[in-house]
């Protein structure tokens, strides 16, 4: 099996209605997400609630058996609360599915992401996602 090496993030605004990711709903998203994009976790979820009090929220990340998966939530007391989220993998994922999950679960507003793919033996390829797809090529 040749290596894939896919890198997906998002940066969203979210449904203001969202308040709080606690560890427990925290496993729930982690298992939703590795059932849709057919991966195993690697050990227990890595979770903590915010310490910083100018940045109130909670942080996961989850290792996989093909590299990480991490989501970092803010909660700004406000209509502007927002998540940004990250899958890398070693292993090719539908990057349609894991936006359709987190739009499920968070009710994306306002959102952009990047989807970084440089599978080995081929060029790299950056594609800017907002709704809809711009790939832009990689220069050396």
């Amino acid at each position: 099996m040749e290596l894939q090496h896919i890198h997906l993030t998002v940066n969203a605004k979210i449904d203001p209605s969202f308040k709080a990711l606690p560890r427990e709903e925290s496993k729930r998203f982690v298992d939703m997400l590795l059932q849709k994009i057919d991966m195993k976790p690697l050990g227990e979820i890595n979770w903590a609630d915010a310490e910083d009090l100018d940045f109130p929220g909670q942080s996961f990340v989850q290792m996989i058996t093909t590299s990480h998966c991490s989501l970092h939530f803010f909660d700004h007391k406000g209509d502007d609360n927002e998540i940004y989220f990250d899958l890398y993998s070693c292993r090719s994922f539908d990057a349609e599915k894991v936006i359709s999950l987190l739009d499920e679960k968070f009710g994306l507003q306002n959102w952009h992401g990047i989807l970084y793919t440089r599978a080995t033996g081929e060029e790299p390829k950056l594609e800017k996602i907002n709704g809809q797809k711009q790939t832009m090529e990689i220069t050396n």
